[in-house]
């Protein structure tokens, strides 16, 4: 068999592994979801799957790339409005939709202290940084503030919205939280 066919038959096989487990994961969750439950719904056998993947966990952490890609490639692309309080409040209706497509279940794991993966800088914030700082050169946003620290300030109100959608079961509107609570923030701005 040819190298790229081989290629492609593993990056179907991998993506197959990924959509399969967010959906296990998001019907009976992250706990309750197995490695044997993943691969019985994909069909793929278990040591296809540690080939793929060392641990669950490890599936999870995949999915955050899945987040980067949908950010970097999509979301980038999509996000309009004639100023940066527009974009930034673009932004986070696309941060909102990550969140309830990705499941609450899986969003109530992230919000785990010990979950390093969370704090790092990723593609998602660049492009946050990158309409900030846009806002910040061309005078649409007011401040002393760098486009980093508005970053961190606007992400560490997303993560209380995202917290409070996540002990309320999901009971609260998390678009129009985020969109509130963003909105507010950027008066200041």
């Amino acid at each position: 068999m040819n190298e790229a066919l081989l290629s492609k038959r593993a990056q179907k096989t991998r993506e197959k592994l990924l959509v399969t487990s967010l959906d296990l994961m998001k019907r009976k969750g992250y706990q309750s979801t197995t490695v044997r439950d993943i691969c019985a719904q994909a069909d793929i056998s278990v040591g296809t799957f540690y080939s793929y993947f060392p641990s669950k966990t490890d599936l999870f952490f995949d999915i955050y790339k899945t987040a980067d890609d949908y950010f970097s490639e999509t979301v980038a692309a999509r996000i309009t409005g004639s100023d940066a309080k527009e974009r930034i409040l673009d932004f986070f209706k696309y941060y909102a939709k990550l969140n309830i497509d990705t499941g609450i279940d899986l969003v109530r794991v992230l919000y785990n202290p010990e979950n390093s993966w969370f704090i790092k800088k990723r593609p998602m914030h660049k492009l946050l940084a990158d309409i900030t700082a846009d806002g910040l050169a061309a005078k649409e946003l007011a401040t002393e503030h760098t486009a980093e620290e508005i970053v961190d300030y606007l992400f560490t109100i997303a993560r209380g919205c995202c917290y409070n959608w996540c002990i309320t079961g999901g009971e609260t509107d998390l678009t129009k939280g985020l969109h509130d609570c963003i909105s507010m923030a950027l008066e200041a701005y």
